[in-house]
């Protein structure tokens, strides 16, 4: 499975995205034993800042190395706030074409943000990037939301790499014509891969390989979970160890509400009656918009809740 180790806790990585100052565009961390009650860290403030390019990050995504290498967070390179308002800017076509990374050995101690051309100049950005171990291939398999440079509607994108430096071409992934296609996330499940993304609606698919061909199982708003239309964005799916249960994050951007767990034994079943909304959830006090959820090892965890 994805986000390996289990049950030392969880660590959550994101923006508040509130777009009023140039902290709000950084990244911040936040904690929990049960991946459902968090607590945020650093004094609420940034743990991680981009001081290059448009100096400011969104939708950060955190993963764990093969072999205990380490991590790296990769994220989008936008910063609204600099730009003068979403009202001032078309930044679909005028986004940048990197990406920002960061890489640790411990989850400490950090490198220096790092900017990687991911397209070339003509495609209008690049956004809310995530990554998959590939074990038929070695490499790590990123995936990201970019354009298509004759409709325009956004799709899904992949490039391979090993070692977050040095890229395969990209190439479009996925797309629904006629559908913008964003925020893509991706679980390795036994034999199989599991994935979420947003179409206006949240789809869940299978594949017994990366490469597809993919499955339809359900979408989010078909399960009866009180999501109606296109009002969640940014799913983020992760094993809760204690739990025995996957949990499907989104986040309710249209109400403001934050995240939205939603627990599940089978993130293939399309019954409504396997899956429920977490009755308890608290996400802490700072406001957590597109961001992801790694597993911790219990060291792991204990060293986190002692630097910050």
């Amino acid at each position: 499975m994805n986000n390996q180790p289990t049950n030392g806790g969880y660590l959550f990585v994101f923006f508040t995205g509130t777009e009023d100052s140039p902290e709000a565009e950084q990244l911040y961390f936040a904690l929990s034993k049960d991946g459902l009650h968090w607590t945020d860290i650093n004094h609420d403030q940034p743990v991680l800042t981009s001081t290059i390019g448009e100096k400011g990050v969104r939708d950060p995504f955190i993963i764990r190395k093969q072999n205990g290498t380490g991590f790296a967070i990769m994220a989008t390179e936008l910063s609204i706030y600099h730009r003068g308002g979403w009202h001032n800017t078309d930044a679909t076509t005028t986004g940048s074409q990197d990406l920002i990374f960061w890489d640790s050995r411990d989850l400490i101690d950090w490198s220096d943000p790092r900017a990687v051309q991911m397209v070339d100049q003509h495609t209008g950005c690049v956004w809310a990037p995530e990554a998959v171990y590939d074990p038929d291939t070695e490499k790590y398999f990123v995936f990201w939301s970019s354009p298509n440079k004759e409709t325009h509607e956004m799709e899904i994108w992949s490039a391979y790499t090993e070692d977050f430096i040095h890229f395969e071409d990209a190439k479009t992934y996925a797309k629904y014509p006629g559908h913008e296609l964003i925020d893509m996330t991706m679980v390795q499940d036994g034999d199989q891969f599991v994935r979420a993304s947003r179409d206006g609606t949240i789809p869940i698919e299978k594949s017994a390989s990366l490469a597809g061909p993919w499955e339809k199982v359900t979408a989010l708003q078909d399960l009866g979970l009180g999501i109606h239309g296109d009002t969640v964005e940014g799913p983020e799916i992760v094993w809760l160890a204690d739990a025995h249960k996957w949990c499907v994050y989104v986040d309710q951007f249209d109400n403001g509400r934050g995240y939205l767990p939603i627990l599940t034994g089978d993130l293939t079943s399309a019954n409504p009656d396997d899956w429920e909304v977490a009755p308890d959830y608290d996400f802490g006090t700072l406001k957590k918009r597109h961001g992801s959820i790694m597993a911790l090892t219990l060291a792991e965890y204990t060293a986190l809740q002692a630097r910050y």
